[in-house]
């Protein structure tokens, strides 16, 4: 069921026939009886009973452009509400591909052009951080390539996918970075006082920036010493995480500072909205502090990281996490040279101890011989 409540309060269906979209409000504040409407409508239609309205039945654009602004980004925000990220991720991904192929039919796109579209985009560099666009970007871009000619299809714009057989780039995870205790020093003291927050309580919690950025009053229980994840992709990303003393100190003064709006970090233009993604300001300060770049999100790995090295059983660290698989934790997790080398000097002594060990329990010559 594709019903969703207004503003008003009144349920709105919002699915798609034939190609077209139909979206009507049901006047309706029983989520039941909007259902049965939205049900009637679609056997309607089905029937011939009912008639698409005139601006439903508009052609479809064929220009690459149109599509993806007219066609399938409205069409992904409607039809994928429970996934903010990916909708966003999308939005970002199509800038470059519309600057690439712009206005050209989308049927006149082939496999060869994406092709170049790729290598292109890898031999680009960043104008945030004067490096090559990464492989996983130029990934995400390919996938929301994919998810629009897949769209196309439906709509008989196109008979096939040119990105399908198109291969992605290979990732290379190991450009993670851990920061180390200097280096957070230096960029605390650089950074402005709401991005020093963001970066404590990813430091002291392991949670992902879009976790802080949607975090609400609500799920901060810091008598209790815990805060609560309410959304995730999985089952395991629905989590409640202990709060250090730190992480307790920051929430009680930031929820002191947000007054009665509904997020711990709200939107500075309307407090009733979470806060925007601070990417570029995170940037800035990394380039101002003088330090090699690494992205917010390192933040996170430097947290598990830094957890694993205490002794942190790696079971609890998944929970925390939010991680449902084992085999996950070691992307996160990057053992420091000096960590290493303390884990060599413990393996040395416990070798040597057991040498001495085996030494004094060694029978002498005499005791063989008796």
């Amino acid at each position: 069921m594709s019903v969703y409540r207004e503003r008003s309060g009144n349920y709105c269906y919002d699915f798609w026939f034939k190609g077209q979209r139909v979206k009507e409000s049901t006047s309706q504040k029983d989520r039941r009886q909007a259902q049965l409407m939205e049900a009637e409508c679609k056997a309607d239609l089905a029937r011939g009973v009912k008639k698409l309205k005139q601006q439903e039945t508009e052609h479809t654009p064929k220009g690459f452009r149109e599509f993806v602004e007219v066609k399938f980004l409205p069409w992904f925000e409607n039809t994928h509400r429970s996934h903010h990220r990916t909708y966003r991720r999308h939005l970002t991904s199509t800038k470059p591909l519309i600057r690439f192929f712009g206005n050209k039919e989308s049927k006149a796109i082939n496999a060869g052009e994406v092709e170049d579209y790729k290598a292109r985009r890898a031999a680009s560099i960043s104008p945030k951080t004067g490096k090559l666009i990464e492989p996983a970007t130029v990934n995400r871009e390919l996938a929301a390539l994919r998810a629009i000619f897949n769209l196309a299809i439906k709509h008989k714009i196109v008979m096939e996918n040119p990105a399908t057989g198109v291969a992605r780039l290979r990732e290379d995870n190991e450009q993670m970075r851990v920061l180390s205790h200097e280096e957070e020093a230096c960029y605390l003291k650089t950074a402005s006082p709401r991005l020093r927050e963001v970066a404590k309580l990813i430091l002291n919690t392991g949670l992902r920036p879009e976790e802080v950025y949607r975090l609400r009053r609500e799920d901060v229980h810091i008598p209790e010493g815990y805060l609560h994840v309410p959304f995730g992709k999985t089952k395991a990303a629905k989590r409640d995480i202990p709060l250090s003393n730190e992480a307790r100190k920051l929430l009680a003064q930031r929820l002191g500072v947000s007054g009665s709006a509904p997020f711990v970090f709200p939107s500075k233009r309307d407090p009733s909205h979470p806060m925007g993604n601070i990417a570029n300001t995170h940037n800035r300060t990394v380039k101002r502090a003088g330090l090699e770049w690494f992205r917010l999100y390192d933040l996170r790995h430097t947290f598990a990281t830094r957890a694993a090295q205490s002794g942190m059983d790696l079971t609890t660290l998944a929970g925390i996490l939010g991680h449902s698989k084992l085999h996950m934790i070691p992307r996160y997790v990057h053992p420091t040279a000096e960590h290493k080398r303390r884990a060599i000097t413990r393996l040395e002594e416990y070798v040597t101890e057991g040498r001495l060990q085996s030494h004094d329990n060694t029978p002498t010559q005499s005791e063989w011989v008796n």
